[in-house]
């Protein structure tokens, strides 16, 4: 038979094991909980700054649409329309009737290509534009 002594020495021992694995796992736990708090912190601090960039994103946007709108606009007082549809920019003379230009937006997704035709009255208003800007510059 075991003697009691050997009996309570298994029995700590024993004890000594289970109570050895509950704490670490229970000290596993609270690392991992830990962990994960900071990382929720840290993603959420992100997004925050994601909401904001993307705010300051939206401004600037509704800024150049602004922008945009008063340059077309300006340009028909003189007789030039500018139409943007999706990638593509067409712009028509209407002083000289004949001069078309549709030029694709550089940067645009599918490809950087620059597609233009112009006829000959284009580049002659071209000229005495660039006549009437040196002469005001004067």
């Amino acid at each position: 038979m075991l003697e009691p002594l050997t009996l309570l020495n298994f029995l700590i021992t024993l004890c000594l094991i289970v109570g050895g694995f509950v704490a670490y796992r229970q000290g596993f736990e609270k690392t991992a909980n830990e962990v994960q708090e900071r990382v929720i912190t840290a993603l959420q601090s992100e997004i925050h700054a994601l909401q904001d960039r993307v705010i300051a994103l939206e401004k600037e946007n509704v800024q150049l649409n602004h922008v945009l709108n008063t340059v077309c606009a300006s340009l028909s007082r003189r007789g030039i329309q500018v139409k943007v549809d999706g990638d593509t920019v067409s712009i028509h003379d209407h002083l000289d009737g004949s001069c078309v230009s549709n030029t694709r937006i550089q940067g645009s997704t599918e490809n950087n290509a620059q597609e233009t035709t112009r006829g000959m009255a284009s580049k002659k208003r071209t000229n005495s534009t660039k006549r009437t800007m040196n002469e005001e510059q004067l």
